[in-house]
């Protein structure tokens, strides 16, 4: 199959050959400009003989989500890879953010704002590095209290927690989730849990964040300090994502004590988030197109 975009020359031609196998029936295309025609090409071929040429035309349409916002409308104006994209706070063009987007998992849509994989970033940071976010998006990183607060303020949003050890995984949903600005000193407020990994989040409802140089918390000493991370601790911790990575030693490491209790350190965890409402319009726009 052969594709080329209708174009002005003085813009650009471009061509593009895809080979089908012989029962497909469809194909998905990626990666097209918006408001372009398009010209496509049909040949079969069976060894050295080769059909007429069929062809056809379409013009593609302007995004449903001109600048999304997040990864749901990302994925709901085409964009079904995983990766880093930008997305524009109040739909703001001055509000851009590099956000890494899971598009697969229980639908897709998600930003990822914290991930723990191999130990190569440390977490045990001050209350300024956690307040503008530190890492490299694609391996180990913390987006930022102030970039988590405000995407989570446009509107109603969920929290998912997926967290693996080897083969063995585990999730913690929150159908709400949200986190209040600095002057809260970034308070956590999430809703009902559901999931496989157990409830050990709601034990830090309220709470503010803290970190080793920002003591927020309840307990005598420094939860921060004592337990090697930065978290919205409270007397001191159920979870404790932000731990020391690999640590077994109790309550230092990266902590879900309803799945793997205190002296276990969680070798893969995602924290995410996406708008609540995301499953009913996905389903809608399906039925639309179908």
């Amino acid at each position: 199959m052969n594709m080329e975009s209708n174009v002005p020359k003085a813009v650009s031609l471009s061509i593009q050959e895809l080979i089908l196998d012989a029962e497909d029936t469809w194909i998905r295309l990626e990666g097209l400009a918006e408001t372009t025609e398009y010209t496509v090409r049909l040949q079969a071929a069976r060894g050295l003989e080769t059909s007429a040429i069929v062809s056809t035309s379409f013009t593609t349409g302007n995004r449903l989500f001109p600048t999304p916002q997040n990864c749901a409308q990302h994925l709901l104006n085409g964009e079904s890879l995983s990766g880093i994209y930008t997305i524009y706070i109040n739909r703001d063009l001055s509000q851009g953010v590099q956000v890494y987007c899971d598009m697969t998992t229980d639908g897709g849509g998600w930003i990822v704002f914290q991930r723990r994989q191999n130990g190569l970033t440390d977490f045990s940071r001050k209350w300024s590095d956690y307040k503008i976010g530190f890492g490299n998006l694609e391996d180990e990183f913390w987006l930022g209290l102030d970039n988590i607060q405000k995407i989570a303020a446009q509107g109603r949003y969920e929290l998912r927690i997926d967290m693996k050890d080897g083969q063995e995984s585990v999730y913690a949903n929150y159908d709400r989730f949200s986190i209040g600005d600095s002057k809260s000193l970034y308070k956590l407020r999430i809703g009902e849990y559901n999931g496989t990994a157990g409830d050990s989040l709601s034990y830090h409802q309220s709470r503010p964040f803290s970190t080793k140089d920002k003591d927020n918390d309840i307990a005598v000493t420094n939860c921060a300090m004592s337990y090697k991370g930065a978290w919205w601790y409270k007397n001191c911790h159920r979870a404790n994502l932000n731990g020391k990575y690999g640590e077994s030693r109790h309550s230092q490491g990266i902590n879900w004590y309803h799945w793997k209790g205190h002296e276990f350190s969680i070798p893969f965890v995602e924290m995410k988030m996406r708008p609540f409402n995301y499953r009913s319009i996905s389903g809608k726009r399906r039925r639309s197109t179908q």
